[in-house]
């Protein structure tokens, strides 16, 4: 990822979330992505129900740079990287706010969703035009 980032969001580290190692489990830094994810999507969705405009992952992918440790207060950076008719792709970098280092990379695929019969439904072009400047 470059210099710009559309969106950040930082993640405080509980106690829970870490494993007889003290780092944090590597299941916990997805859900970091997805707490990081739902805070991206409620921006723009605003006062709008999700099962209005939501969608459902398709796919994920980690790679663990480095274990997270809790003084890491890791921040969560995410944009587009591809836009398809009824799926888009989100990249994500975990930073550490302590040091600045790479702790993690990660992609997703996300599919539109139409809630009422559970099938993909084409991104609707003004979501598309948001989308594009989360790139």
């Amino acid at each position: 990822m470059d210099e710009k980032v559309p969106f950040t969001h930082p993640i405080e580290v509980r106690f829970r979330d870490l494993d007889a190692l003290a780092h944090v489990n590597n299941a916990v830094l997805v859900t970091f992505l997805e707490h990081a994810r739902w805070q991206w999507w409620h921006g723009y969705l605003g006062d709008r129900r999700f099962e209005t405009e939501g969608f459902l992952i398709a796919r994920i992918e980690v790679d663990y740079r480095r274990p997270v440790l809790i003084e890491d207060h890791p921040l969560v950076e995410i944009r587009v990287t591809r836009l398809g008719r009824t799926s888009f792709d989100l990249g994500y970098r975990v930073l550490s706010r302590r040091d600045g280092a790479v702790l993690a990379e990660a992609e997703t695929v996300q599919v539109m969703m139409d809630f009422g019969t559970y099938k993909p439904e084409p991104i609707r072009p003004e979501t598309r035009a948001w989308m594009e400047g989360q790139r």
